[in-house]
């Protein structure tokens, strides 16, 4: 009798025309299009208990948890979404994209220091002297990639960017390159309007990032690590007057510059505001090709990818 007795609750349960509240509210509780699994159980201490798991027919998700007490009974509908799942690892997914602060468009100021980090090079060096206004470095960050080690307050990230580092050298100063070495010749006959060292570098970061909020327009944050370089390219571009005539020079020669190059990093911001600054750990020119100078650049984030 008992039997029969629960399969006519569970009939009743099921029936377009049954309805029931959820437990401290006062709404009513839609019926399920399909159902995919119920069970039940009974003894005399909890009464009836039915376990409810059931799937909308038309959306394909898995209805909300539902917990119905009755008198001598406790109704259980016992659901997943999975379209709140899949939401929740969306939002998560964009979360730790928003706190990567690599990718975007960097402009800064170009320099050299000296072996022992002053920025003044020395009178031997007079030819590598850049004018600092004039000296800028473009940086198209394109790429980068995360792994956050506690949740997305601290990770490491890497990723892809093309660096221009473009020096105004200050004195009338011609480079020519050798075959074991690069050197310097001044032509007094000549009145030069530009003379200019631009190098090409594809940069690769490692960098330990640490944020302060989830919420990027509150987030503090900080990036610190190395970036290592390859060489794509020297060009040395000069336009100067001659007995009146306006003449322009270029030379695409590698002026004996290292083929790669290791920089440390750091980066810090407020929002979506970021600066950094980078200091060359190996010298500009391949070691006893040239003088010995480190090249540095300080700057900020003019448009952030993200």
């Amino acid at each position: 009798m008992k039997t029969v007795q629960l399969i006519i609750i569970a009939a009743l349960l099921c029936s377009p025309f049954f309805g029931f509240s959820q437990e401290g509210e006062g709404t009513e509780v839609e019926q399920a299009r399909s159902i995919d699994k119920i069970s039940l159980t009974h003894n005399q201490e909890q009464g009836l208990q039915v376990k409810v798991h059931s799937i909308d027919s038309i959306s394909g998700d898995v209805k909300d948890t539902t917990t119905i007490k009755l008198k001598h009974s406790t109704i259980y509908i016992v659901s997943e979404n999975k379209s709140d799942t899949m939401d929740l690892k969306e939002e998560r997914r964009e979360n730790t994209h928003s706190l990567t602060y690599w990718n975007g468009l960097d402009l800064g100021v170009n320099g050299f220091l000296s072996p022992k980090g002053s920025l003044d090079i020395g009178e031997e060096n007079d030819a590598f002297r850049p004018d600092y206004p004039s000296s800028r470095s473009l940086s198209i960050n394109f790429l980068e990639q995360k792994l956050c080690l506690i949740k997305d307050y601290v990770g490491i990230t890497t990723g892809l960017g093309i660096q221009w580092n473009s020096y105004k050298l200050k004195n009338d100063y011609s480079l020519i390159a050798g075959k074991d070495t690069v050197f310097a010749v001044l032509d007094s006959n000549i009145n030069l309007k530009k003379n200019k060292l631009r190098t090409t570098w594809l940069n690769v970061p490692l960098l330990m990032e640490f944020n302060t909020s989830k919420d990027q327009k509150k987030n503090v944050h900080l990036g610190a690590g190395v970036v290592g370089g390859l060489h794509l390219e020297t060009m040395f571009k000069q336009k100067y007057d001659t007995d009146g005539t306006s003449s322009r020079y270029k030379n695409k020669n590698d002026l004996q510059v290292n083929p790669y190059r290791l920089e440390a990093m750091v980066r810090v911001g407020y929002g979506s505001f970021n600066l950094f600054a980078s200091y060359q750990m190996t010298e500009l020119f391949e070691k006893g090709k040239g003088p010995e100078l480190y090249p540095f650049t300080i700057g900020l984030t003019l448009v952030d990818f993200d």
